[in-house]
């Protein structure tokens, strides 16, 4: 039977937080598993606007240059043209003939009674839409009504 003391608890308290630290930017930290690791942000120094202060690292979708992170696509809110939101992106699906759509979550309430719908990638709009000052996924045209009318997407053929 494992007995705590108070020193063996004291002793854990010094060990925990030390375990939970955040490791340096690979730009500060120079450890060889840091130097051969992938950049998952903006590494090139440039001091007007890159880096961890970049606009595409504040914003999840775009980058500085327009394009577009698909790893932060899935999980987005998308508006209408009105400003409402309809639903948000649940996956990211490419066909066997490479062409890609968005399967989109609708409905329900914190994730219960929702239901899964697809929609052609190209109809969504990112970016600064009509003026607003943030960039946001819009699917122009469409409701919540709209999409929740539309056939159920699954993700395996059934019968």
């Amino acid at each position: 039977m494992l007995k705590l003391t108070t020193a063996s608890l004291l002793a854990a308290s010094f060990v925990l937080p030390a375990m939970a630290q955040t490791p340096a930017p690979p730009s500060e930290n120079h450890s060889p598993a840091a130097l051969n690791a992938p950049a998952t942000h903006d590494t090139s120094g440039n001091p007007t606007g890159s880096g961890y202060n970049s606009p595409s690292a504040r914003n999840g979708v775009m980058t500085d240059n327009g394009s577009m992170r698909a790893s932060k696509i899935v999980g987005s809110s998308v508006y209408n043209d009105h400003d409402q939101k309809i639903g948000s992106i649940d996956d990211l699906v490419i066909g066997s003939d490479h062409t890609l759509n968005a399967v989109l979550s609708v409905g329900g309430f914190l994730g219960m009674g929702s239901k899964l719908v697809e929609v052609p990638f190209n109809k969504l709009e990112f970016g600064n839409t009509k003026g607003s000052s943030d960039n946001r996924v819009v699917l122009p045209g469409s409701t919540k009504q709209d999409l929740t009318s539309m056939p159920d997407f699954h993700y395996t053929n059934r019968g």
